[in-house]
């Protein structure tokens, strides 16, 4: 028996899961579930030298609008950084598709490869300057530079002088604003709002967003038509079976951001009626441009506090409110305002922080707060000198998170206005009396996102309590937590409201 790409993928067998997902789109480009699992293999592929195939590969699902750029820009940063050119040969450079694709596509999250582009981006500066008429290849570059410092909000640090003329873009946004920030102006003023924000810590918060919208994507990436609620029935079978009738999935999305969660949500969730709240209307403004931009049309954004939320009058068949709760004075409250609008027997998914995966943000917390740095442009430039450059080496390791590479990653990560953490004791408070009922932990791995049934703290579970087969028992998981240090990197969990 033919084993298929996911099980092969599964059993770490990448190079016949890679085939076997090529194999597919060749029949059938369209289908997600393909494209899926061919990206978060090259999420993960690391080669010493140049590889022809991943190359060809990667520039195929930069080519592929259901391709997942975030998650294929990590293959794409290795090709590139172990293809460089040793003389750093410009018109080399300049004449490479896939340095191109990744820079309009992807946002760089490499150390090493940030500081090849920065010399770049200075080398074809000067050469814009010095040529009356520079060649095609070094205009689409810098075009492809320029639109790479869009991505990354200018973070990018350069001691030099600041050009001006056609190459200031790649420094620099313009003094006249894109169609698009235009555009999110507009909507902004339009978006309905369910009560005015009166909690203090809600309105810094708000304040925040409105500054630094988080994150800044450009693409949403195709995925695979899902039954959420059968799925998770499939994963948690010892969840009370529910049936809401024929009508639309009501999905609630408090915290919603920019955007992308919902705007994934609305687009893959079978029969979903996706309702995002937040309490920033640059960050709505963004998503609602999204959603127009990928002709999604089943998704309502509303500004507002999720206090509020009962406000609206209405319940919900599922919630999905992941990197929120944690952010907000009170997250119990925000937890009990979003239990009284469920519908009894709705899926509610959450995500919280850590304490002991946040230490070496709690560390940066410190010394940003010793150094008196601003939560500004300038402020976020020079935490990045400090720690890229080793003076202050306690935090090398922050070069490693995801969200070390843009403005508003970097302000969400370190310069935050507000922030809990928690342990899986805390958790376990946190539900009690919540009219929540704890259904277990999910593992998602990498940009892909992609579920890792074989997660380790879930086979360690399994192992240390045999009899206990739902995984869902949380003093069990106090206790290896207690046994284990670094268990988790976060906590992402599925309630079910009684």
């Amino acid at each position: 028996m033919s084993l298929s790409g996911d099980e092969l993928f599964a059993a770490g067998r990448f190079d016949e899961a890679m085939a076997a997902y090529r194999q597919i789109l060749a029949k059938d480009p369209a289908d997600a579930a393909a494209r899926m699992g061919l990206d978060a293999i090259l999420e993960r592929a690391r080669t010493e030298q140049p590889n022809a195939l991943l190359r060809e590969l990667l520039l195929q699902a930069y080519a592929d609008d259901g391709a997942n750029w975030e998650a294929v820009g990590w293959g794409a940063a290795n090709q590139l950084l172990v293809g460089w050119p040793q003389d750093n040969d410009l018109a080399v450079l300049a004449a490479d598709p896939l340095l191109r694709e990744f820079l309009r596509k992807s946002l760089n999250r490499d150390a090493a490869l940030e500081r090849r582009l920065i010399a770049l981006r200075r080398a074809v500066a000067d050469a814009l300057l010095a040529a009356e008429a520079p060649g095609e290849a070094i205009v689409a570059l810098a075009d492809a530079l320029a639109e790479q410092a869009w991505h990354n909000e200018y973070i990018w640090s350069d001691d030099a002088t600041v050009p001006d003329g056609s190459a200031a873009a790649m420094f620099r946004p313009s003094a006249t604003p894109r169609a698009d920030v235009i555009e999110e102006r507009r909507l902004a003023a339009e978006i309905p709002e369910i009560a005015p924000i009166i909690d203090a810590v809600s309105q810094s918060v708000a304040a925040m967003y409105e500054a630094n919208p988080y994150p800044r994507w450009t693409h949403l990436a195709r995925r695979p038509t899902v039954d959420v609620r059968a799925a998770l029935l499939h994963d948690f079978p010892h969840a009370a079976p529910v049936d809401f009738g024929d009508g639309p999935l009501q999905v609630l999305m408090p915290g919603a951001g920019t955007g992308q969660h919902p705007l994934t949500v609305a687009s893959s969730y079978a029969g979903a009626q996706v309702t995002g709240v937040d309490l920033s209307r640059a960050s709505l403004a963004y998503g609602k441009r999204m959603a127009s931009r990928h002709g999604i049309a089943n998704i309502e954004f509303l500004r507002g506090d999720i206090l509020d939320l009962a406000k609206l009058g209405r319940t919900f068949d599922h919630a999905e409110c992941v990197g929120v709760l944690h952010h907000m004075a009170d997250p119990r409250a925000g937890l009990m305002a979003i239990s009284s609008v469920l519908r009894p027997g709705a899926f509610l998914r959450l995500g919280l922080y850590g304490e002991g995966a946040r230490t070496l943000v709690v560390r940066a917390r410190r010394d940003i707060e010793a150094a008196k740095l601003p939560a500004t442009l300038d402020g976020l430039r020079d935490f990045r000198r400090r720690v890229m450059t080793g003076q202050w080496r306690r935090l090398r390791g922050l070069t490693e998170w995801e969200d070390f590479w843009s403005a508003s990653l970097l302000r969400d990560l370190c310069f935050h206005v507000q922030e809990h953490r928690y342990t899986v004791s805390r958790v376990r408070s946190f539900l009690e009396g919540s009219g929540l009922n704890f259904l277990g932990f999910e593992f998602n791995v990498g940009a892909s996102q992609r579920a890792d049934a074989g997660a380790g703290p879930l086979a360690l579970y399994a192992a240390r309590f045999p009899s206990e087969r739902t995984l869902s028992d949380l003093a069990n998981w106090e206790q290896l937590e207690r046994e284990k240090s670094g268990l988790f990197p976060g906590y992402a969990f599925v309630c079910q409201k009684m």
